[in-house]
């Protein structure tokens, strides 16, 4: 290879996958400026990736580099994240169930569903549309997100294409694939797989694979609060902040966030109590909210009828300009945690808002709702940098136990431990490093097939 090398991504839609590809492309353009970077996914991250693109080239321009913009190749068809939660598919009405015996058996037994939630046509034009972008950018080396299926399936059969995904085809696919991906046999042992994790934050497993990189947390770089939002950004400098979001998909009811407002009123009046003479505690809540009963979204930023009681709840901080709730921020998760102002992060445990508070060196209360996010809430614990705050309640949560959770992670004995261990954390694992490791393995291994070539 000579010239400037192409790099492909694979990645679906969904930012709790995309947002490692981003945050990966986001350094692999900083540091090598003769290098194509094609991104490929649905059409719901085009603009994701133009503004990342923008971002990535706003950055160097500041280093007096000037990189080559990514270039987005849509596939056609729908994204892994839409495809888990038809009705058909079962998937989130099966891992929301409450985890025990039982129900953990039937999370293990949707698994082929989990990683194929595509009826096999689906499946099928998925494959040949990755194929097709494949043909086009002719890549030097390919980078596949491990959800983005039919871009594992076409490169491990990539060299010896047989007729099975030429015909229609059944059901059994989901089977052969699964085999295929290294999920019911070890992957390759030449295949690099890079990992988003490090021993020092994960378990202490005895046996690390040879071709597995640990980088360490891979999160996306992202603006100071005051550029994106300086309303916001003067807000929370008025004091220490608990900060709640809990994600895309995880949405609640009317009583559900009622619950939630009576536990964040509970801690408020309990600061207030405990820290009269210093800055008074503030929330910020970022408030997913399920649809009406006819599948409309609520009204932005309106909470009357049934969602009256939650800001009721609230009011008597609301009025003081010390709660905010809303269903949308401009500013993205990890400008907010940068702030220096939150004093907690309280989430429902996805790997991007577990890492982002852990590099922010922030304690966290998480409330998992399903599978990876009860990992996550257990390893909070075992790392000493957080509380599962729904331990009992779960899948959802209960006033008395969040609120103990929080207070207990703000006042309570083991609070200062918690905030210096998270601190401890974070010098670890600077924001910046997970995703620069992972751009220099991607350009080593290039640099090796490089040689080879030669």
């Amino acid at each position: 290879m000579t010239g400037c090398k192409r790099l492909l991504l694979f990645t679906n839609s969904d930012f709790g996958q995309a947002n490692v590809v981003l945050a990966t492309a986001h350094e692999l353009g900083l540091a090598c400026e003769d290098v194509e970077i094609h991104i490929a996914s649905f059409q719901d991250l085009r603009n994701g990736v133009d503004n990342a693109s923008r971002f990535m080239q706003a950055t160097a321009a500041q280093k007096k580099k000037i990189p080559r913009p990514f270039v987005f190749h849509e596939i056609e068809g729908t994204s892994w994240g839409p495809a888990t939660k038809r009705p058909e598919t079962a998937i989130f009405e099966t891992l929301e169930l409450t985890p025990g015996l039982i129900n953990s058996a039937k999370g293990v037994a949707i698994l082929p569903a989990v990683m194929i939630p595509w009826n096999p046509r689906e499946f099928l034009e998925i494959y040949k549309e990755t194929e097709r972008v494949f043909d086009e950018v002719k890549p030097d080396l390919t980078i596949v997100e491990p959800l983005f299926t039919q871009g594992l399936t076409f490169y491990t059969r990539l060299r010896n294409t047989t007729e099975i995904l030429r015909k229609e085809i059944d059901p059994s696919i989901s089977l052969m694939t699964m085999m295929e991906l290294g999920v019911l046999k070890p992957a390759p042992a030449n295949l690099p797989i890079l990992v988003a994790s490090s021993p020092d934050i994960d378990y202490p497993f005895s046996i690390i694979p040879p071709q597995l990189t640990s980088c360490g947390p891979i999160i996306r770089t992202s603006p100071p609060i005051s550029e994106v939002d300086a309303g916001l950004a003067e807000w929370l400098s008025q004091g220490p902040t608990i900060y709640v979001n809990l994600g895309t998909h995880h949405k609640a009811s009317p009583d559900e966030a009622h619950e939630m407002s009576k536990a964040f009123r509970r801690v408020l009046e309990r600061a207030d109590t405990l820290h009269s003479a210093g800055k008074p505690f503030q929330i910020l809540w970022k408030l997913g909210r399920v649809p009406d009963e006819e599948g409309n979204a609520p009204k932005q930023d309106s909470y009357t009828g049934t969602w009256a009681l939650v800001t009721d709840e609230l009011q008597a901080y609301i009025k003081r300009d010390r709660a905010r709730i809303t269903d949308w921020l401009v500013a993205e998760p990890k400008s907010v945690l940068e702030s220096q102002s939150i004093v907690c992060s309280v989430s429902h445990g996805g790997a991007n808002s577990f890492y982002e508070a852990l590099c922010c060196g922030i304690p966290q209360a998480l409330l998992p709702a399903w599978t990876d996010c009860y990992d996550f809430a257990n390893r909070v614990e075992l790392l000493g940098i957080g509380l599962w705050a729904n331990k009992a309640a779960k899948p959802r949560w209960k006033e008395g136990e969040l609120a103990d959770a929080l207070s207990e992670i703000l006042f309570g004995s083991e609070s200062a431990g918690m905030r210096k261990r998270a601190e401890e954390a974070a010098s670890r694992h600077p924001e910046c490093e997970g995703r620069q490791i992972a751009a220099q393995e991607i350009l080593r291994v290039s640099g090796r097939l490089d040689e080879v070539h030669r």
